[in-house]
């Protein structure tokens, strides 16, 4: 069966709205299956002990690096052998950039071979920890044991974090003043994080 996600619930008072989708025979998806993979995305460069981000990588990068390796950490059930520490691909960020600056909250179609998450909220509603943490926080509602979200509800964007066959992720940021998703609000704060190699496939567990 498939993941669907759906519209989390606000999240500290804040105005959220996230979505995951996966190419190919992924398994999470916002009904929008465009897009050819076209391979995955090679490592960028030496990583620094301290979790996998390049040297000179940016405080945004190594909170999304930090964040994600904490969730896989704590995976539950835990995972055996302990899932791989994800390190931080440059090449990800940028198409998740490029696809952000475009302030349209919905799925990158021509991605390539790339998961995604993305999270949209108001100015000051949510940080980038706390994206982390909501996508995370969808664990509750993971049956790991069915390999299903429960009953309405969604668990998509926590399944790709933790998904084992991934070992790499990009992130980014943009601060919007068109398109928002918000009735009343002008300004909107649009995340997307793109994950090679992608999970969330048909049939298979996360780990």
């Amino acid at each position: 069966m498939r993941f669907v996600p759906g519209v989390p619930r606000p999240f500290f008072s804040s105005l959220l709205l996230a979505l995951c989708f996966a190419l190919g025979a992924g398994g999470c998806d916002s009904g929008d299956d465009s897009g050819t993979p076209d391979g995955g995305i090679s490592p960028d460069g030496g990583t620094s002990p301290d979790g996998g981000a390049p040297d000179g990588t940016s405080e945004f990068a190594r909170d999304m690096l930090t964040e994600h390796n904490r969730v896989r950490a704590l995976a539950n059930p835990t995972p055996s052998p302990a899932l791989p520490v994800l390190t931080w691909s440059e090449a990800a960020a940028s198409t998740a950039q490029t696809w952000a600056n475009g302030c349209r909250f919905a799925h990158n179609p021509n991605r390539g071979n790339l998961g995604e998450n993305i999270a949209a909220a108001t100015p000051g509603g949510l940080n980038t920890l706390g994206v982390v943490r909501n996508w995370a926080a969808e664990a509750s509602d993971f049956d790991y044991a069915r390999n299903t979200c429960n009953p309405g509800k969604a668990c998509g964007h926590y399944t790709q974090i933790v998904w084992r066959n991934t070992t790499q992720v990009g992130c980014a940021l943009k601060e919007c003043t068109e398109n928002s998703p918000f009735s009343g609000f002008t300004r909107w704060n649009f995340w997307v994080c793109n994950y090679s190699p992608p999970g969330n496939f048909v049939g298979q567990r996360p780990y």
